[in-house]
């Protein structure tokens, strides 16, 4: 408990100065803090990274992607839509954990050995990039996700401009497809279901 408290009091202090924090630390250090400090933590590369609070925009992104999911998937009794505080854990890449912003598991989730909160079987990802995190998102991030055999699409949002780009398995496991959409006027395809940008970014008024 000592280290957990240590890191904890480190994390915070980092975060006074730096918009990202970047940690070595073993997975059992993360583990026995991950859930009790207020914001996002991740671990990858055998490091905690963290960049703490996020933004109003980015959590009114949270909500109105999680709500648009909702009311899109909730007729169907085996998907499940969750928040970021429910963790990824990828097989493939032992010790890399990951909290996406929204998540969808169809059917029962499976559990990492020994938790109830680490999910190795997601249906969808989706992240809302931020300035500190984005690089990690999209170059660290991205390949790994797509190593998760339930894994069917992840979506990237962009809370600084209209932005959102998808990535969704083909019929060949390897090969992902992916698109980019820059308009308000665009729709995305969830689940064989339209989902326009214009009720993504409703009421989001970016920052000049």
């Amino acid at each position: 408990m000592v280290v957990a408290k240590s890191l904890q009091e480190t994390i915070i202090e980092q975060l006074k100065t730096n918009e990202l924090v970047c940690i070595p630390a073993s997975e059992e250090d993360y583990l026995s803090i991950a859930s009790a400090l207020p914001f996002k933590v991740e671990y990858h590369a055998n490091e905690i990274i963290t960049m703490g609070l996020a933004s109003y925009l980015h959590e009114k992104l949270v909500i109105t992607l999680g709500s648009v999911l909702y009311n899109l998937l909730f007729e169907k009794d085996n998907f499940d839509i969750l928040g970021s505080n429910s963790g990824v854990s990828i097989p493939k890449f032992e010790g890399g954990f990951y909290m996406p912003d929204v998540m969808v598991v169809k059917d029962e989730p499976i559990f990492k050995e020994n938790s109830k909160a680490i999910i190795t079987n997601p249906y969808i990802i989706v992240e809302v990039l931020s300035p500190a995190t984005s690089t990690f998102d999209v170059e660290y991030k991205l390949p790994e996700y797509k190593h998760l055999e339930s894994l069917q699409q992840i979506i990237y949002v962009s809370p600084k401009k209209v932005f959102v780009s998808t990535y969704v398995r083909s019929e060949n496991p390897n090969i992902w497809l992916n698109q980019d959409f820059h308009s308000l006027d665009d729709t995305i395809v969830v689940e064989g279901a339209s989902v326009s940008l214009l009720d993504i970014y409703k009421k989001i008024k970016f920052e000049k």
